[in-house]
Protein backbone atom coordinates (compact mmCIF):
# COMPACT_ATOMS: atom_id res chain seq x y z
CA UNK A 1 0.00 0.00 0.00
CA UNK A 2 0.91 3.21 -0.67
CA UNK A 3 -0.71 7.13 0.77
CA UNK A 4 -2.41 9.12 -1.59
CA UNK A 5 -2.82 12.36 -1.62
CA UNK A 6 -6.44 13.33 -0.72
CA UNK A 7 -7.27 9.25 -0.79
CA UNK A 8 -5.86 8.28 2.30
CA UNK A 9 -4.03 4.96 1.66
CA UNK A 10 -3.84 3.28 -1.52
CA UNK A 11 -4.36 -0.14 -2.17
CA UNK A 12 -3.66 -2.77 -4.61
CA UNK A 13 -6.16 -6.20 -4.56
CA UNK A 14 -7.80 -8.77 -6.51
CA UNK A 15 -11.50 -7.51 -5.76
CA UNK A 16 -14.44 -9.48 -6.83
CA UNK A 17 -18.60 -9.49 -6.31
CA UNK A 18 -20.34 -12.44 -4.57
CA UNK A 19 -23.85 -12.49 -5.16
CA UNK A 20 -26.23 -13.80 -2.70
CA UNK A 21 -29.91 -14.64 -3.60
CA UNK A 22 -30.98 -15.91 -0.44
CA UNK A 23 -30.30 -12.12 1.26
CA UNK A 24 -31.17 -10.33 -1.64
CA UNK A 25 -27.43 -8.55 -1.11
CA UNK A 26 -24.23 -8.31 -3.34
CA UNK A 27 -20.94 -7.82 -1.56
CA UNK A 28 -17.89 -6.22 -3.26
CA UNK A 29 -15.01 -7.57 -1.52
CA UNK A 30 -10.93 -7.97 -1.79
CA UNK A 31 -9.32 -11.19 -2.92
CA UNK A 32 -6.06 -11.89 -1.11
CA UNK A 33 -3.67 -14.24 -1.67
CA UNK A 34 -4.33 -14.44 2.08
CA UNK A 35 -7.85 -14.76 1.70
CA UNK A 36 -8.68 -15.05 5.52
CA UNK A 37 -8.16 -11.21 5.27
CA UNK A 38 -10.66 -10.23 2.65
CA UNK A 39 -12.56 -7.15 3.22
CA UNK A 40 -16.26 -6.11 2.31
CA UNK A 41 -16.35 -2.63 0.17
CA UNK A 42 -19.63 -2.60 -0.26
CA UNK A 43 -22.83 -4.29 0.22
CA UNK A 44 -25.36 -3.81 -1.91
CA UNK A 45 -29.38 -4.25 -2.88
CA UNK A 46 -30.14 -6.20 -5.58
CA UNK A 47 -33.30 -7.92 -7.04
CA UNK A 48 -32.99 -11.12 -8.83
CA UNK A 49 -35.56 -13.42 -11.24
CA UNK A 50 -39.02 -13.95 -10.81
CA UNK A 51 -38.79 -17.43 -10.12
CA UNK A 52 -36.83 -19.84 -7.08
CA UNK A 53 -34.12 -22.03 -7.89
CA UNK A 54 -30.73 -22.31 -9.90
CA UNK A 55 -31.30 -21.57 -13.71
CA UNK A 56 -31.98 -24.79 -16.12
CA UNK A 57 -33.75 -23.66 -19.44
CA UNK A 58 -33.89 -20.53 -21.12
CA UNK A 59 -37.11 -18.73 -20.15
CA UNK A 60 -37.44 -20.21 -16.69
CA UNK A 61 -36.69 -16.84 -15.46
CA UNK A 62 -34.58 -18.04 -12.59
CA UNK A 63 -31.26 -16.65 -11.79
CA UNK A 64 -28.03 -19.11 -12.34
CA UNK A 65 -26.03 -19.87 -9.60
CA UNK A 66 -21.82 -20.36 -10.46
CA UNK A 67 -18.55 -18.34 -10.24
CA UNK A 68 -18.51 -16.26 -13.59
CA UNK A 69 -16.43 -13.51 -14.92
CA UNK A 70 -17.85 -10.00 -15.92
CA UNK A 71 -17.57 -9.10 -19.42
CA UNK A 72 -17.94 -5.76 -21.91
CA UNK A 73 -20.00 -3.10 -20.28
CA UNK A 74 -22.91 -2.28 -22.03
CA UNK A 75 -24.12 1.53 -22.22
CA UNK A 76 -27.57 1.77 -21.31
CA UNK A 77 -27.89 4.20 -24.15
CA UNK A 78 -28.32 1.51 -26.39
CA UNK A 79 -30.61 -0.48 -24.19
CA UNK A 80 -34.55 -0.40 -22.93
CA UNK A 81 -34.84 2.21 -20.12
CA UNK A 82 -35.64 -0.95 -17.92
CA UNK A 83 -31.93 -1.46 -17.87
CA UNK A 84 -31.07 1.68 -16.28
CA UNK A 85 -27.67 3.25 -17.19
CA UNK A 86 -25.39 0.13 -17.60
CA UNK A 87 -25.36 -3.60 -17.98
CA UNK A 88 -22.95 -6.15 -17.15
CA UNK A 89 -22.79 -9.48 -18.76
CA UNK A 90 -21.89 -12.90 -17.10
CA UNK A 91 -20.25 -15.37 -19.05
CA UNK A 92 -23.11 -17.53 -18.62
CA UNK A 93 -23.82 -20.03 -19.36
CA UNK A 94 -19.90 -21.25 -18.79
CA UNK A 95 -18.55 -24.77 -19.67
CA UNK A 96 -19.79 -26.42 -16.26
CA UNK A 97 -23.22 -24.88 -17.08
CA UNK A 98 -22.75 -26.49 -20.22
CA UNK A 99 -21.82 -29.80 -18.80
CA UNK A 100 -24.69 -29.61 -16.69
CA UNK A 101 -27.27 -29.70 -19.49
CA UNK A 102 -28.18 -25.42 -18.84
CA UNK A 103 -29.46 -23.46 -21.41
CA UNK A 104 -30.25 -19.90 -21.54
CA UNK A 105 -27.79 -16.09 -22.23
CA UNK A 106 -28.16 -12.90 -21.59
CA UNK A 107 -27.44 -13.12 -18.04
CA UNK A 108 -26.48 -9.03 -16.93
CA UNK A 109 -25.86 -7.58 -13.48
CA UNK A 110 -27.58 -4.07 -14.84
CA UNK A 111 -29.76 -1.29 -13.18
CA UNK A 112 -33.27 -0.34 -13.42
CA UNK A 113 -35.73 2.10 -15.05
CA UNK A 114 -36.84 3.56 -11.63
CA UNK A 115 -35.07 2.18 -8.54
CA UNK A 116 -38.37 1.06 -6.37
CA UNK A 117 -38.32 -1.88 -8.65
CA UNK A 118 -35.34 -3.11 -6.46
CA UNK A 119 -37.77 -3.07 -3.41
CA UNK A 120 -40.15 -5.63 -5.61
CA UNK A 121 -37.34 -8.05 -4.96
CA UNK A 122 -37.99 -10.67 -7.53
CA UNK A 123 -38.71 -9.17 -10.74
CA UNK A 124 -36.73 -10.00 -13.29
CA UNK A 125 -36.32 -12.41 -16.38
CA UNK A 126 -33.34 -14.17 -14.49
CA UNK A 127 -30.61 -11.31 -13.94
CA UNK A 128 -29.04 -9.38 -11.11
CA UNK A 129 -30.57 -6.10 -10.80
CA UNK A 130 -28.88 -3.19 -8.95
CA UNK A 131 -29.59 0.41 -7.55
CA UNK A 132 -28.80 2.90 -10.14
CA UNK A 133 -26.40 4.40 -8.14
CA UNK A 134 -25.08 0.96 -7.69
CA UNK A 135 -24.66 -0.30 -10.96
CA UNK A 136 -22.76 3.07 -11.86
CA UNK A 137 -20.33 2.03 -8.83
CA UNK A 138 -19.95 -1.49 -9.58
CA UNK A 139 -19.21 -0.27 -13.62
CA UNK A 140 -15.63 1.46 -12.33
CA UNK A 141 -14.66 -2.17 -10.58
CA UNK A 142 -16.07 -5.44 -12.20
CA UNK A 143 -12.93 -5.53 -15.19
CA UNK A 144 -14.35 -7.23 -18.29
CA UNK A 145 -12.86 -10.63 -18.20
CA UNK A 146 -11.06 -10.24 -15.24
CA UNK A 147 -13.87 -9.46 -12.01
CA UNK A 148 -14.92 -13.01 -10.77
CA UNK A 149 -18.92 -12.86 -10.01
CA UNK A 150 -19.78 -15.52 -7.69
CA UNK A 151 -23.58 -16.58 -7.09
CA UNK A 152 -24.92 -18.28 -4.54
CA UNK A 153 -28.16 -18.42 -2.69
CA UNK A 154 -26.79 -18.44 0.73
CA UNK A 155 -22.91 -17.41 1.75
CA UNK A 156 -22.31 -20.61 3.67
CA UNK A 157 -22.43 -21.83 -0.40
CA UNK A 158 -19.24 -20.21 -0.65
CA UNK A 159 -15.44 -20.03 -0.06
CA UNK A 160 -15.57 -22.79 2.29
CA UNK A 161 -12.06 -22.63 3.80
CA UNK A 162 -10.95 -26.05 3.71
CA UNK A 163 -12.58 -26.14 0.00
CA UNK A 164 -9.96 -23.33 -0.83
CA UNK A 165 -7.12 -25.11 0.52
CA UNK A 166 -7.99 -28.08 -0.72
CA UNK A 167 -8.04 -26.98 -4.31
CA UNK A 168 -4.83 -23.90 -3.81
CA UNK A 169 -3.12 -27.39 -2.62
CA UNK A 170 -4.13 -29.45 -5.62
CA UNK A 171 -3.35 -26.55 -7.91
CA UNK A 172 0.01 -26.63 -6.61
CA UNK A 173 0.35 -30.02 -7.04
CA UNK A 174 -0.87 -30.19 -10.79
CA UNK A 175 1.69 -27.32 -11.51
CA UNK A 176 4.55 -29.08 -10.03
CA UNK A 177 3.80 -32.04 -11.60
CA UNK A 178 3.08 -30.35 -15.24
CA UNK A 179 6.58 -28.76 -14.53
CA UNK A 180 8.28 -31.96 -13.45
CA UNK A 181 7.16 -33.33 -16.90
CA UNK A 182 5.37 -36.17 -14.29
CA UNK A 183 2.86 -37.28 -17.20
CA UNK A 184 1.28 -39.15 -14.50
CA UNK A 185 1.13 -37.10 -11.38
CA UNK A 186 -0.41 -34.41 -13.90
CA UNK A 187 -3.50 -36.47 -15.11
CA UNK A 188 -4.28 -37.81 -12.05
CA UNK A 189 -5.59 -33.76 -11.59
CA UNK A 190 -8.17 -34.40 -14.73
CA UNK A 191 -12.07 -36.07 -14.20
CA UNK A 192 -11.86 -39.15 -15.90
CA UNK A 193 -14.83 -37.00 -18.52
CA UNK A 194 -12.34 -34.16 -18.96
CA UNK A 195 -12.10 -33.17 -22.72
CA UNK A 196 -9.70 -31.07 -24.57
CA UNK A 197 -11.32 -29.94 -27.87
CA UNK A 198 -12.20 -33.35 -29.52
CA UNK A 199 -9.85 -35.52 -27.05
CA UNK A 200 -11.40 -37.44 -24.01
CA UNK A 201 -9.06 -37.92 -21.19
CA UNK A 202 -7.22 -40.96 -22.75
CA UNK A 203 -5.93 -39.16 -26.07
CA UNK A 204 -5.29 -35.87 -24.02
CA UNK A 205 -2.64 -37.42 -21.85
CA UNK A 206 -0.97 -39.03 -24.39
CA UNK A 207 -0.93 -35.60 -26.67
CA UNK A 208 1.10 -33.56 -23.15
CA UNK A 209 3.39 -36.32 -23.22
CA UNK A 210 4.29 -35.60 -26.82
CA UNK A 211 4.46 -32.50 -25.92
CA UNK A 212 6.38 -32.89 -22.82
CA UNK A 213 8.59 -34.58 -24.84
CA UNK A 214 9.47 -32.05 -27.69
CA UNK A 215 11.01 -29.42 -25.39
CA UNK A 216 14.67 -29.65 -23.72
CA UNK A 217 14.03 -27.16 -21.14
CA UNK A 218 10.82 -26.33 -19.91
CA UNK A 219 10.07 -23.74 -17.20
CA UNK A 220 6.67 -23.12 -16.41
CA UNK A 221 6.10 -20.34 -13.71
CA UNK A 222 2.79 -19.89 -11.74
CA UNK A 223 1.76 -16.31 -9.39
CA UNK A 224 -0.95 -14.64 -8.01
CA UNK A 225 -3.18 -17.85 -7.23
CA UNK A 226 -6.43 -17.54 -6.08
CA UNK A 227 -9.23 -19.89 -5.51
CA UNK A 228 -13.20 -19.14 -5.57
CA UNK A 229 -15.56 -22.04 -4.08
CA UNK A 230 -19.09 -22.64 -4.63
CA UNK A 231 -20.88 -25.42 -3.52
CA UNK A 232 -21.60 -27.04 -7.30
CA UNK A 233 -17.70 -26.38 -8.48
CA UNK A 234 -14.65 -24.77 -7.69
CA UNK A 235 -12.00 -22.54 -9.93
CA UNK A 236 -8.49 -21.57 -9.39
CA UNK A 237 -7.14 -18.66 -11.20
CA UNK A 238 -3.94 -17.44 -12.04
CA UNK A 239 -1.30 -16.24 -13.83
CA UNK A 240 0.76 -18.48 -16.01
CA UNK A 241 4.22 -18.81 -17.83
CA UNK A 242 5.82 -20.52 -19.86
CA UNK A 243 9.19 -21.30 -21.97
CA UNK A 244 10.06 -24.42 -24.21
CA UNK A 245 13.72 -23.83 -25.33
CA UNK A 246 12.75 -20.55 -25.90
CA UNK A 247 11.47 -21.49 -29.19
CA UNK A 248 7.38 -21.55 -27.37
CA UNK A 249 6.82 -18.73 -25.02
CA UNK A 250 3.32 -18.20 -23.82
CA UNK A 251 2.44 -15.61 -21.08
CA UNK A 252 -1.19 -15.08 -19.95
CA UNK A 253 -3.67 -16.32 -17.41
CA UNK A 254 -5.16 -19.70 -16.57
CA UNK A 255 -8.48 -20.98 -15.25
CA UNK A 256 -9.07 -24.48 -13.85
CA UNK A 257 -12.64 -25.65 -13.02
CA UNK A 258 -12.85 -28.10 -10.19
CA UNK A 259 -15.60 -30.38 -9.86
CA UNK A 260 -16.10 -33.43 -7.50
CA UNK A 261 -15.23 -36.83 -8.69
CA UNK A 262 -16.18 -40.04 -6.07
CA UNK A 263 -15.37 -37.07 -3.31
CA UNK A 264 -12.02 -36.12 -5.16
CA UNK A 265 -12.24 -33.01 -6.54
CA UNK A 266 -10.70 -33.07 -10.09
CA UNK A 267 -10.21 -30.34 -12.68
CA UNK A 268 -13.03 -30.92 -14.88
CA UNK A 269 -11.87 -27.86 -17.65
CA UNK A 270 -9.26 -25.01 -18.28
CA UNK A 271 -9.12 -22.24 -20.11
CA UNK A 272 -6.37 -20.14 -20.95
CA UNK A 273 -6.24 -16.31 -22.52
CA UNK A 274 -3.57 -14.09 -23.43
CA UNK A 275 -4.37 -11.35 -20.75
CA UNK A 276 -2.88 -11.25 -17.02
CA UNK A 277 -5.18 -11.10 -14.22
CA UNK A 278 -4.55 -7.99 -12.53
CA UNK A 279 -5.17 -6.43 -9.21
CA UNK A 280 -7.10 -2.74 -8.68
CA UNK A 281 -6.06 0.13 -6.83
CA UNK A 282 -8.44 1.15 -4.84
CA UNK A 283 -8.90 2.90 -1.50
CA UNK A 284 -11.28 2.82 1.70
CA UNK A 285 -11.52 6.74 1.46
CA UNK A 286 -13.04 6.44 -2.31
CA UNK A 287 -14.99 3.58 -1.35
CA UNK A 288 -17.08 5.46 1.02
CA UNK A 289 -17.05 8.18 -1.45
CA UNK A 290 -18.61 6.26 -3.97
CA UNK A 291 -20.95 4.23 -1.48
CA UNK A 292 -22.53 7.42 0.26
CA UNK A 293 -25.00 8.44 -2.04
CA UNK A 294 -26.13 4.84 -2.32
CA UNK A 295 -29.98 3.58 -1.61
CA UNK A 296 -27.92 1.01 -0.32
CA UNK A 297 -25.95 3.02 2.08
CA UNK A 298 -29.22 3.49 4.25
CA UNK A 299 -29.71 0.00 4.58
CA UNK A 300 -25.96 -1.42 5.21
CA UNK A 301 -23.81 1.34 6.00
CA UNK A 302 -22.77 -0.11 9.48
CA UNK A 303 -22.30 -3.08 7.98
CA UNK A 304 -19.72 -1.49 5.00
CA UNK A 305 -18.17 1.18 6.74
CA UNK A 306 -15.55 -1.17 8.84
CA UNK A 307 -14.67 -3.86 5.81
CA UNK A 308 -14.96 -7.11 7.99
CA UNK A 309 -12.96 -10.04 8.01
CA UNK A 310 -14.48 -13.13 6.68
Amino acid sequence: RSPSRGLGDVYKRQIYLHVDKKALTAELRTWPESYQSSERLMTLRIAIGKAEGDKQVEGDNKTPEGIYFAQNLIDGKTLPAKYGPFAIPINFPNSMDKAAGKTGYGIWLHGVEKDARIEESKVTEGCVAFYNADIESLAKWLEPQQTVVVISNGSEQVNRPKDIEDIKSLTKSWMSSWAARDLDGYIRHYKSSFKYKRMNLRSYKRYKGRVFNSYKNMDVAVKDLRVFSHEKYAISVMNQDFNGDGRYVSTGRKVLYWKKENGQWKISDEKFGRKHFKAQTYSRELMAKLYKDSPSAKLYSKQSAEPSKL
